[in-house]
C-alpha cells in the first residue's frame, strides 16, 4: 500500500484526491464554464479496490472543490473507466430541452468472471447525482476481455454520437442517436499501431492544423510488449464518421509524454479545443508511492495541437490554466535561492546544458540537453527505496530526441513532488514524480542559458 513518507509530498496545483486511491481521470466534462473531473477512486484504502467514480470540479483547473462519489459498484460490477457528454439537444430523452441531462457511459466490470460491458447513467442537476438506466448494459460484451473504457463525442459528419472503446488489442467504434442504443461502425487495430499490448482508455479528438482537420487517437497501454512500460500512445489521421484511419504514420511508436508517469489522459467533451488530463503516476509502483494517506494525482491541463515538424505531424501540449505570465518571471543566476515548493522555470539555450535543482540533502533532479536530446533523470532525486521498480536505471533517466532543431525554450513546472516539462513549444512533454526528503532550494546549470524563475500561488486547495 502507499507508504509513509517523511514529510508531505501532496501537491499544490495538480489535483488530488482528498483521501484514499485515485487512478484514471474520467468524464471529464465542460459545462457553462465549469470543468467536471470524474475519476476513478477506491475510497476505503490507498490501493485499487472495487471502483468508484470520484468528482470535482473547478472553474479554473487549479482549483478543485470535492463532490460526493458520483458512481458506486451495483450489481453488474465495478465502475470502470468511461465519460461523460452534455446532452445539450435531449437526443437521450433523459432531461428536457429547458435543462439537459449528463449522460455518463462506463464499463461495468463484474469482479468474479472478468466480463466487461457498457453502461450508461444520467443527471440532470450538472453532474451531481446519477441515476443508472435499466437498459444497462447498453453495449454487451462480443465474447473478448478487456472490452472497456468509452469515450464518447459529438460525430460532426454523421451527425449522431459515437465512441471508442478498447477491445483487447484494438479499438472499435460505435454510433448512437439517443446515446442508448449503439451499432458498431469499424474498429482500428493491430496492423497499423507501433506498440503492443493491451488497450486502454482510448480517445478521438479533430484538430484544426494548416487549413484542415486532422485526427487524433489516444491510446494508453498498462504495459507495451517492446518495453514493459505503461504509457500513452497515439495516431494522427483521419476519421469518416465510421471509423479512423492512420494516415500519417511513423517510423517509431508516438508518445504523448516520454517521462513514466503520464498515463490513461483523455480529452474534455463539450470544449472547443483538445484539454488533456492524465493519471500523474505509473502502474509498476503507483501503490507504494510514500504519499501516506492519499495514492494518485493529475497532470495539469494541458490543451493539444498538432505541429508539422521535419518527420510529419507531431501533438504537442502547453499547460492550461496558470496564471503567470511574462511579467511575474523574473531572471535568475546559477546557484539562486529556491524558497517555494511550487513554481515554474523558464529556460532559453543553445548547444548542450544541464540544469538541476538541489536541496540540503545533496538530492538533484536534473534536465540535461545533450547531442539533440532533452532527458530528465531522477536517480538521485530524493526517496527511491519504496519500490524496486522504482530504483532501476530504466525508470530513473527518460529522454527523447527534440523535434526541433537549434536554439531550445524549455518551460519546467515543479510542485512539490511532481515535475512536468514543456519544450520546443510542447513538442516534447515529460511527467515524472519524484519524492526529495527536503525541499529544492536551489537551481543550479551549466552552459549558454538564460534562465528565469516564477512562483506559483499558495493556498490553491480547496
Amino acid at each position: 500500500m502507499s507508504t509513509k513518507g517523511n514529510r508531505d509530498f501532496r501537491p499544490e496545483i495538480h489535483f488530488t484526491p482528498p483521501d484514499m486511491w485515485m487512478n484514471d481521470p474520467n468524464g471529464m466534462v465542460y459545462i457553462d464554464g465549469v470543468y467536471h473531473l470524474f475519476y476513478q477512486k477506491y475510497p476505503y484504502d490507498t490501493v485499487w479496490g472495487p471502483m468508484y467514480w470520484g468528482h470535482a470540479v473547478s472553474r479554473d483547473l487549479l482549483k478543485w472543490k470535492h463532490m460526493p462519489i458520483a458512481l458506486h459498484p451495483d450489481e453488474l460490477g465495478y465502475i470502470f473507466s468511461g465519460s461523460c457528454v452534455y446532452d445539450a439537444d435531449n437526443t437521450s430523452g433523459y432531461g428536457t430541452k429547458e435543462n439537459p441531462p449528463v449522460i455518463a457511459l462506463f464499463t461495468s466490470h463484474d469482479s468474479e468472471t472478468g466480463l466487461e460491458q457498457q453502461s450508461i447513467a444520467y443527471s440532470t442537476d450538472g453532474g451531481k447525482h446519477f441515476e443508472k438506466s435499466y437498459r444497462n448494459p447498453i453495449i454487451s460484451n462480443p465474447g473478448i476481455s478487456d472490452f472497456r473504457d468509452p469515450k464518447a463525442f459529438w460525430n460532426p459528419l454523421k451527425k449522431c454520437w459515437s465512441l471508442v472503446l478498447a477491445a483487447c488489442d484494438r479499438v472499435q467504434f460505435y454510433a448512437s442517436k439517443d446515446l442508448k442504443e449503439w451499432t458498431k461502425t469499424g474498429e482500428f487495430g493491430t496492423c497499423e499501431n507501433h506498440a503492443s499490448g493491451v488497450f486502454e482508455c482510448p480517445d478521438l479528438f479533430p484538430v484544426h492544423v494548416d487549413g484542415k482537420v486532422l485526427w487524433v487517437l489516444l491510446i494508453s497501454m498498462t504495459t507495451t510488449v517492446e518495453d514493459g512500460k505503461s504509457r500513452t500512445q497515439y495516431f494522427v489521421g483521419d476519421f469518416d464518421g465510421d471509423t479512423f484511419t492512420c494516415t500519417y504514420s511513423a517510423d517509431e511508436p508516438l508518445w504523448v509524454d516520454f517521462g513514466f508517469d503520464n498515463y490513461a489522459g483523455v480529452t474534455f467533451q463539450n470544449y472547443d479545443e483538445p484539454l488533456f488530463i492524465g493519471w500523474a503516476q505509473n502502474w509498476g509502483y503507483a501503490a507504494e508511492v510514500p504519499t501516506n494517506e492519499f495514492c494518485g494525482q493529475m497532470t495539469l491541463a494541458r490543451k493539444l495541437s498538432l505541429k508539422m515538424t521535419g518527420v510529419g505531424y507531431r501533438l504537442c501540449g502547453k499547460p492550461e490554466g496558470l496564471k503567470q505570465n511574462g511579467a511575474s518571471a523574473y531572471p535568475i543566476e546559477s546557484g539562486a535561492h529556491i524558497a517555494s515548493e511550487t513554481f515554474g522555470i523558464r529556460m532559453h539555450g543553445s548547444g548542450d546544458a544541464m540544469l538541476y535543482l538541489k536541496n540540503c540533502k545533496g538530492q538533484r533532479l536534473t534536465l540535461e540537453v545533450k547531442e539533440g536530446r532533452i532527458s530528465v533523470d531522477r536517480g538521485l532525486a530524493g526517496k527511491r527505496d519504496f519500490h524496486e521498480q522504482f530504483m532501476t536505471e530504466q525508470y530513473s533517466k527518460a529522454e527523447m530526441k527534440r523535434l526541433a532543431a537549434g536554439d531550445y525554450d524549455i518551460e519546467l513546472i515543479f510542485d512539490v513532488s511532481v515535475l512536468e516539462v514543456f519544450a520546443d513549444d510542447g513538442l516534447e512533454m515529460c511527467t515524472m514524480v519524484v519524492y526529495p526528503e527536503a525541499p529544492y532550494d536551489k537551481v543550479k546549470w551549466q552552459g549558454d542559458l538564460k534562465v528565469e524563475f516564477y512562483t506559483i500561488g499558495t493556498g490553491l486547495h480547496a
